[in-house]
């Protein structure tokens, strides 16, 4: 067995979408993942990087807030934003949901240089497998890209969640993430 990487993060990097992830695609708050007295509902009205400024709805289940600061507050995973959001996920999503601060974009030059034919968010997840990097992954998309993400994917210490944008990350997501990042429950 080989020696692991010095120069490699212990933590895993948890790359987090928003919109499908936290943010549930639902019209309205339904009670079948979480209890409807769960659900936060809010606008955010801010510039967007590429789209100009937007007025975007938000739903999201509060046990997932709350995971989500837990994970980044004690340590367990570096949480890198993975979205179209850009910089407003720092400036707007976040501080309007009471989530970190400090929670940083992912590096993605390929938001704006895009390769043909490849999707955006793929390259960022590679350079942390080919890095030795532990690797979370949750975005609705994953079904959408499967065949550019399932090298990744294969990959023993990875975990892809693509979970149904209408209600967003559930019970079995957060508890499945919870094991790969060693949090007892």
């Amino acid at each position: 067995m080989s020696e692991p990487r010095r120069d490699v993060p212990s933590v895993p990097l948890w790359l987090l979408d928003i919109d499908g992830v936290v943010n549930a695609l639902a019209y309205r708050p339904g009670g079948a993942v979480w209890p409807r007295n769960q659900w936060v509902r809010c606008t955010i009205t801010t510039p967007v990087e590429g789209r100009g400024v937007m007025t975007l709805p938000i739903l999201a289940a509060r046990p997932v807030l709350d995971f989500v600061s837990q994970v980044h507050e004690r340590g367990l995973a570096e949480i890198r934003w993975h979205s179209t959001w850009r910089d407003a996920a720092m400036t707007a999503f976040a501080p309007k949901l009471g989530l970190p601060a400090s929670i940083q974009i992912s590096v993605a030059p390929e938001w704006t240089d895009r390769p043909v034919g490849l999707w955006w968010k793929l390259a960022a997840a590679q350079r942390a497998v080919e890095a030795g990097r532990r690797l979370v992954w949750t975005d609705d998309d994953l079904a959408v890209f499967a065949d550019q993400a399932a090298e990744v994917g294969a990959h023993p210490d990875t975990l892809l969640i693509g979970p149904d944008p209408e209600h967003g990350l559930s019970p079995d997501d957060l508890m499945r993430i919870g094991e790969f990042l060693g949090i007892a429950r």
